[in-house]
């Protein structure tokens, strides 16, 4: 993958786990624990996706764009 291809889906990722991230805070407040948890639970479920099927695998490429090296 070209290296700004790989820049823009890095870019939209990151994008994808802040509103997810701000879905929980937003959310917390006005539903059920038990809702809450199966809320955050598939939250969990998509972040872990984005970072092991897209972030990952564009690091090893591109470990420039990796933001914790």
């Amino acid at each position: 993958m070209a290296r700004e291809t790989a820049a823009r889906v890095h870019a939209a990722s990151l994008s994808a786990i802040i509103g997810l991230s701000t879905l929980l805070r937003t959310v917390q407040a006005s539903c059920s624990d038990e809702d809450f948890q199966e809320i955050e639970r598939g939250v969990g479920l998509a972040i872990g996706a984005i970072q092991t099927e897209l972030m990952d695998p564009l690091y090893e490429d591109h470990p420039e764009l990796d933001d914790l090296i």
